[in-house]
């Protein structure tokens, strides 16, 4: 319990402090980068990758437990079903936001990819140990 427990605490702290470089480099870009590069909501993909990360981390700790198959099968169920959102998040913003839409996608993406890195490596090492 006390190792799972520890766990959840880095697994905490990594990921407000990778949300907090991220929002602080968004910040920059926001105000240094040409127009065309930056989404209108550039500074809420941080807080919002954030939250859905924390939330994905609970339902699983909840869900299985210690058992590591029950745990490698929630994870693959929740991330098809995070991509499923985020897919339809994307469409309905491109269809209500045309004249944003390619720079929320490039934005979106690069967040996207970054904190499934983060989550993946993170369920890597929760694995093996």
């Amino acid at each position: 319990m006390k190792s799972e427990l520890s766990g959840s605490k880095v697994f905490y702290k990594t990921l407000v402090i990778l949300s907090f470089i991220l929002f602080i480099a968004s910040l920059l870009f926001k105000y240094f980068a040409p127009e065309f590069l930056i989404t209108e909501q550039l500074l809420y993909l941080a807080p919002f990758f954030l939250f859905m990360s924390i939330l994905t981390y609970v339902l699983q700790n909840r869900t299985s437990g210690n058992d590591t198959k029950k745990a490698l099968t929630f994870y693959l169920g929740i991330s098809g079903i995070k991509l499923f959102l985020y897919m339809i998040i994307l469409v309905f913003y491109g269809f209500f936001n045309r004249a944003d839409a390619t720079a929320f996608f490039i934005s979106f993406f690069i967040y996207y990819l970054t904190y499934t890195f983060f989550e993946v490596k993170h369920q890597l090492k929760e694995l093996s140990q």
